[in-house]
């Protein structure tokens, strides 16, 4: 698949060689749109169903990460990245609850949705989420010429990008990226469940345009579903309205992919 996105692109644009693009990790949070207005954050809200989301904005706020006031950014600047919990953070939350009696989380990514979700900015303050900035969506005026460039200027501009962005041009130099993110994936403090490759030049992205909603011009290399092993402890047979006999499994409870399966 990363191939042929390669060279879909490639022909699509009519090139001798695909043109350079980026690769980074796909964080396993919760999107959110930021719009700053003359250098201050006026509004957020939630990707929702992409036209309309929830407006998160005070919560938003209570985030160390993002920026309250910009300098240096265009007039109007609406950021796009994701929020998350990391790791060590969702380990101490739950810990916390369980001392004091309260709610607990199956996974950092359900955690971070349910405490950018709050009626009350108070308990999002106290859950320390986090912000990764990945793209941008209005601008008053261009950050630059690139993808890796606007990112590198949304740094500078003071939003917290990822580090192991890189650079490549052909499907081998992108999958070698996704190879080595891959082999650091427990290490991060931070969930990620795929690579996002994206064409790098945005002249580019322009003439490669929309399918949908969906850019022609980037796709996410998903890491291979997470497995695990369990024991089958019996078989339930389920009758249906016509007769039908459905067996069902019954499993040894197993931790897999972020949710408890039975």
């Amino acid at each position: 698949d990363a191939r042929a996105f390669v060279a879909k692109v490639q022909r699509f644009l009519n090139l001798a060689a695909p043109p350079v693009m980026t690769a980074e990790p796909k964080i396993d949070g919760l999107s959110a749109s930021i719009r700053y207005e003359d250098g201050k954050l006026v509004v957020a809200a939630t990707r929702g169903d992409g036209r309309e989301g929830e407006d998160v904005t005070a919560n938003i706020r209570t985030i160390k990460d993002i920026p309250q006031t910009l300098k240096g950014a265009p007039a109007v600047l609406e950021v796009r990245g994701e929020v998350y919990m990391a790791r060590s953070d969702f380990a101490a939350m739950n810990t916390r609850a369980l001392a004091e009696g309260g709610q607990t989380y199956v996974n950092p990514r359900n955690a971070a949705a349910g405490s950018l979700r709050q009626l009350d900015a108070s308990i999002t303050a106290s859950r320390k989420l986090r912000f990764f900035a990945h793209g941008w969506g209005e601008l008053s005026e261009p950050l630059a010429d690139t993808q890796f460039d606007s990112m590198a200027r949304l740094g500078k501009l003071g939003f917290p990008i990822n580090d192991m962005m890189k650079r490549g041009q052909s499907a081998e130099e992108l999958l070698k990226i996704y190879a080595a993110i891959e082999a650091k994936r427990a290490a991060f403090d931070y969930e990620i469940d795929g690579v996002v490759y994206k064409v790098d030049e945005l002249a580019l992205q322009q003439r490669l345009g929309f399918v949908s909603r969906s850019p022609r011009w980037a796709v996410a290399h998903k890491f291979a579903a997470e497995k695990a092993e369990t024991e089958l402890v019996g078989i339930d047979i389920q009758i249906g309205r016509t007769g039908a006999l459905t067996p069902v499994g019954r499993l040894k409870p197993v931790f897999v992919g972020g949710a408890t399966v039975t």
